[in-house]
């Protein structure tokens, strides 16, 4: 388990640059990424999204993102169980999560996931170490107040 942490943080660092980026999806590792955020021990699931996370870096990659079904596990991230532990995961999984909000259809899949209401949850806690990210990529999911109610099932918030 502690080889494909390691990879998954290779893979990060390596997704720094945008040719090589292409390189990783080319070769097959975002299943691999995906099985690890699904099955991995701790750090390789905080590798995983970031190595996840910079692949998001180019647009194009987000369509393939989602087809792989990277967001059911980086959700399972923000478990409330795990809402506030620190472990770098849930950072990096708000970011993640902000920057798919760029298309329609990464904001209808997150909001049939429940996204919405385990980063509101975490954004208004006062423990969760990273309360501010959650509620920034609960912004960039639900852009307005009707988004956000409509999202957590509400009227009022």
């Amino acid at each position: 388990e502690q080889g494909k942490a390691n990879a998954a943080g290779a893979i990060a660092w390596l997704a720094h640059n945008a040719p090589t980026r292409a390189l990783i999806l080319e070769v097959g590792a975002l299943p691999l990424l995906v099985a690890l955020l699904r099955a991995g021990t701790e750090q390789g699931k905080a590798r995983a999204s970031a190595a996840i996370r910079m692949l998001t870096n180019d647009t194009s990659t987000h369509a393939l993102i989602l087809e792989a079904g990277a967001l059911p596990p980086l959700i399972a991230l923000l478990s409330p169980s795990r809402a506030c532990s620190d472990t770098g995961a849930g950072t990096i999984t708000c970011c993640i999560l902000e920057c798919l909000a760029e298309d329609a259809l990464s904001r209808e899949l997150a909001e049939e996931h429940g996204t919405a209401g385990v980063l509101a949850a975490a954004a208004h806690s006062h423990d969760c170490a990273w309360a501010d990210m959650a509620q920034s990529a609960l912004r960039a999911l639900c852009p307005t107040q009707d988004d956000t109610e409509r999202a957590l099932g509400c009227t009022h918030l």
